[in-house]
């Protein structure tokens, strides 16, 4: 009788553990992305024209940018490991104060027609929240992986997400490049690292083989 030879589990554990998982990274330009001002309220991307967005407090009036991607392109099942939101600024006016906030948007809205009178609604629970403001010509870096994970999973619908500003003692105020600048490399994106579930490389069953 040929005994089978058993893997003990803490050595299985170990392996997995031991052995790293191979990642993909992709990245997206928003499905749809505009700003609307409270100073101009029945317009959509008053001023500066749909080649910028705005987010923050210029004199009295506050920007606020809505941003949105199509995850798609990621494969069903896959796990988020990491999600950023990089944005360029071209200009930014005044003096930092107060902060960057993003929060999740809970209805639907349409990049052509929104403005600050049927902007959408959002939550703050979840909220990312960041202190330092970028300076003029340069990328501004966001963490995202939460709001991307919930997302991707279903655990929320995906509205996209709403850049606004907190807390501003005076003008601070950045202008990006959206979507449609021409220059296509200073436009916004997003940068998901993920990893698909359930499949082993050469490497991992090599490991695993070996225990």
């Amino acid at each position: 009788m040929m005994l089978r030879s058993i893997i003990p589990l803490p050595a299985l554990l170990l392996a997995f553990t031991l052995v790293p998982v191979s990642a993909d990274e992709i990245t997206l330009e928003p499905s749809q992305d505009a700003f609307v001002c409270d100073c101009v309220p029945g317009a959509t991307n008053p001023m500066l024209g749909n080649q910028y967005l705005a987010q923050g407090r210029y004199s009295a009036c506050y920007n606020r940018t809505f941003i949105q991607w199509d995850l798609s392109s990621i494969p069903a099942g896959s796990i988020i490991l990491n999600a950023e939101f990089r944005i360029y600024c071209a200009d930014f006016y005044g003096s930092p104060s107060g902060q960057m906030a993003y929060y999740r948007v809970t209805e639907d809205w349409d990049e052509d027609t929104v403005t600050f009178i049927n902007r959408p609604d959002h939550t703050t629970d979840g909220a990312v929240i960041e202190t330092t403001w970028p300076t003029s010509s340069s990328w501004s870096v966001i963490d995202i992986t939460g709001f991307v994970t919930d997302w991707f999973m279903g655990a929320e619908y995906n509205f996209g997400m709403l850049c606004h500003s907190d807390g501003c003692t005076s003008t601070s105020d950045c202008a990006y490049y959206s979507s449609r600048v021409s220059a296509s490399a200073y436009r916004p994106r997003l940068i998901v690292t993920y990893t698909e579930p359930g499949t082993l490389d050469a490497e991992t069953w090599g490991a695993l083989k070996a225990v």
